[in-house]
C-alpha cells in the first residue's frame, strides 16, 4: 500500500489525478509527496512537483503538466534530477564510492493530454494515466538496503542527527547493532506525523502526543515548510514553555536552511510565547500583543463572562454521577 501525502503547488488538478492513479493501487508501496520536498539550491528553493519514494523503485520525480501545454520537457526533467542528486549526494550515507546508491528516475506527467506518449524522446517519457503503469513496471531498484536513511533524507529528518557520533558498528548481531537498526527506523517520521507535517487543512489541525512524540519537531518542519512555500505569509509559532523558544529557532533555522538554502525571514517567521509581559523582545506573547492592542474596557466584560462560564460547568459536571 502506498501512503500519499499531498502537499500544496500550483498544480492541484493534476496533481489529484496522480493521487488518484497510486491510490487505486494495491501493489505500490512507499510514499507519495505531492508538493514535496522543497530543494535549497544556489538559485533559492526548487519545488518537486511529487515524488514516489519506494522499495522498489527508488526515487520517481513527477515533473507535473497541469494543463495541455507540454514545454521543455529535456531541460525541466533534468533540472529535476540533477537538484535532488546534489542534495543526495551530500549524505555519505547514500554513496557508494562517486556512485550514488539511490536510483532517481523522472517523468513528464500531463494528464490531459491523450497523446502524452508523442512528446516521449529517449530517456525523456511522459506519460499519462493510461501508460504511466507501463513505464514504471520498466524501473527496478536492486540495492533498497539505505530505504529507511532515504527516507530520513527526504523529510529532513536526518539533520537533527548530523551531529551525533556514527556508531560503529563490528557485529551483525551486537547489541550495537540492534540499537543502528532502532535508532534508523524512528528517525523517519510516520505516515501520520508526515501528513501533519506537509498537508495543510482548512480551518483547525490538532496535534496530540506523549512527551517525546514529536510534536515540536512536527511544528517545527510544519513552519518551515509553510515558509519555503509561501515566502510572503506572516507566520506565528507560539507555546507555553519558555525554554521551548531557544529549540524552536534552531530546529526552524535548520528545515528552512535545508530547503531554501537560505536562512528563515524571521520578519515573516515569528517565535512568540503564548501569553507573555510588558517589557517587549524575548518577553512579547501572542495574549499580551492581543490585550495591548484591544479595548480593555471590552477586556473586563468578557473575562468574568468567560470565568463564570468555567465556574458553571465546573459544578454541573461536579454534579453528574
Amino acid at each position: 500500500m502506498i501512503n500519499i501525502i499531498q502537499g500544496t503547488n500550483k498544480k492541484p488538478i493534476a496533481s489529484q489525478r496522480l493521487a488518484d492513479f497510486f491510490a487505486n493501487r494495491s501493489d505500490y508501496e512507499g510514499y507519495l509527496y505531492i508538493g514535496y520536498p522543497i530543494i535549497g539550491t544556489a538559485e533559492g528553493p526548487f519545488p518537486i512537483d511529487a515524488l514516489w519514494v519506494s522499495r522498489e523503485k527508488g526515487l520517481v520525480i513527477f515533473n507535473i503538466v497541469e494543463g495541455r501545454d507540454i514545454l521543455e520537457v529535456r531541460e525541466t526533467q533534468d533540472d529535476s534530477v540533477n537538484k535532488l542528486e546534489a542534495k543526495l549526494r551530500s549524505y555519505k550515507i547514500l554513496m557508494n564510492g562517486r556512485k550514488l546508491i539511490p536510483l532517481v528516475n523522472v517523468v513528464t506527467f500531463a494528464p490531459a493530454r491523450d497523446d502524452a506518449t508523442n512528446f516521449s524522446q529517449e530517456w525523456y517519457q511522459v506519460c499519462n494515466e493510461a501508460n504511466l503503469e507501463q513505464w514504471l513496471e520498466t524501473i527496478k531498484w536492486d540495492d533498497s538496503a539505505v530505504y529507511q536513511q532515504l527516507l530520513a533524507v527526504i523529510q529532513a529528518i536526518s539533520t537533527i542527527r548530523k551531529n551525533r557520533r556514527k556508531r560503529d558498528i563490528k557485529q551483525e548481531n551486537s547489541r550495537g547493532a540492534k540499537l543502528k537498526q532502532l535508532e534508523d527506523s524512528i528517525a523517519n517520521l510516520d505516515n501520520l506525523q508526515g501528513r501533519a507535517v506537509i498537508e495543510t487543512v482548512e480551518g483547525v489541525q490538532r496535534i496530540r502526543g506523549l512527551a517525546g512524540s514529536g510534536k515540536t519537531i512536527v511544528l517545527a518542519l510544519k513552519a518551515a515548510y509553510l515558509h519555503a512555500q509561501h515566502p510572503d505569509w506572516k507566520i506565528a509559532i507560539t507555546f507555553n514553555t519558555r525554554s521551548l523558544k531557544g529549540q524552536f529557532k534552531q530546529l526552524i533555522n535548520t528545515f528552512t536552511i535545508e530547503q531554501t538554502n537560505e536562512e528563515p525571514d524571521w520578519d515573516n517567521l515569528h517565535i512568540i510565547h503564548a501569553w507573555g509581559a510588558p517589557g517587549g523582545g524575548q518577553r512579547n506573547g501572542v495574549y499580551y500583543s492581543f490585550a495591548k492592542f484591544t479595548d480593555w474596557s471590552t477586556m473586563i466584560m468578557v473575562l468574568p463572562k468567560i470565568n463564570l462560564d468555567r465556574a458553571r460547568n465546573s459544578k454541573e459536571h461536579a454534579s453528574k454521577p
